[in-house]
């Protein structure tokens, strides 16, 4: 019957040719509308709503133009906590959680310490910092305005208060030996890069950077001015600029620099003490 839940699982299973994992996915998104598991796990004969139905034929037309799950369902599981995302920022990647879990194990040295993330995007690293540490003062900061706006849905979404988000170019608003901790992933992507064919729904300015690595250089030179001393600058960074990244805080004066892998073996972060 048109209109009712079989018969998208029928039109499901007919685009599916176009993708492998288009089921899967059309499950997921059911689940999204509050329709029971067990009435998706039977495919049953459900009489949808006429909201529902326009929901669901927007999910396959997006679908099907290779726009992400995530922001079809405008929502993106991080760190144990579901974030709403759009296409004003990056989906939150897997790995980045990694660094979110070394930057806890990072004991600050005094009461009421700063911790500043550059490039906050969503606020996914920085609210899942500061839901972990309700005791740290943070700040986020982020060219974007339109990437603040999500930013902020975030933060009023899980109710943080010891989180600032600043609209600014890097660092440039922070003042001088201020800052205990700085965490970004950066823009490390270089505009020739292949690798970007498959993110066109993603916002160019939080990938790319000139070079691959300019990003890096200009908040490691910023963070030097910044951080107090002793203070840490941590990065993410693409699988092989390891060296690069390494080479550019030793070139700013940093010191006990030190690189760690994901769980997929890549090298993936760099850390530096001021």
């Amino acid at each position: 019957m048109s209109g009712s839940l079989k018969f998208y699982f029928t039109k499901a299973r007919k685009l599916s040719s176009h993708s492998s994992v288009l089921l899967r996915d059309f499950k997921f998104f059911l689940s999204s509308l509050d329709i029971s598991a067990t009435i998706i796990a039977l495919e049953d004969d459900l009489l949808l709503s006429a909201k529902e139905q326009q929901k669901i034929e927007d999910f396959f037309e997006g679908y099907l133009q290779g726009i992400p799950l995530d922001y079809i369902l405008k929502e993106s599981s991080f760190f144990n906590h579901t974030f709403f995302v759009d296409s004003r920022v990056l989906i939150p990647r897997p790995e980045t959680e990694l660094m979110v879990e070394a930057v806890l194990k990072l004991p600050l040295r005094s009461a009421g310490a700063i911790v500043l993330e550059v490039g906050v995007g969503s606020g996914c690293i920085s609210i899942s910092l500061a839901l972990s540490r309700p005791s740290w003062k943070l700040i986020a900061s982020d060219i974007s305005s339109e990437a603040l706006e999500v930013a902020q849905i975030n933060l009023k979404k899980f109710k943080v208060f010891n989180l600032q988000l600043i609209h600014s170019n890097w660092l440039s608003f922070a003042k001088p030996d201020s800052i205990e901790l700085i965490v970004s992933n950066p823009p490390y992507i270089h505009p020739d890069d292949d690798h970007l064919k498959g993110l066109i729904h993603e916002p160019i300015s939080a990938l790319v950077t000139p070079n691959g690595i300019d990003s890096f250089k200009e908040i490691a030179k910023q963070a030097m001015l910044a951080l107090k001393v002793g203070g840490r600058i941590i990065f993410e960074h693409g699988h092989k600029q390891k060296d690069q990244v390494m080479a550019v805080l030793r070139e700013e004066g940093f010191r006990n620099i030190t690189a760690d892998q994901d769980l997929q073996g890549l090298n993936r972060f760099v850390l530096g003490e001021k």
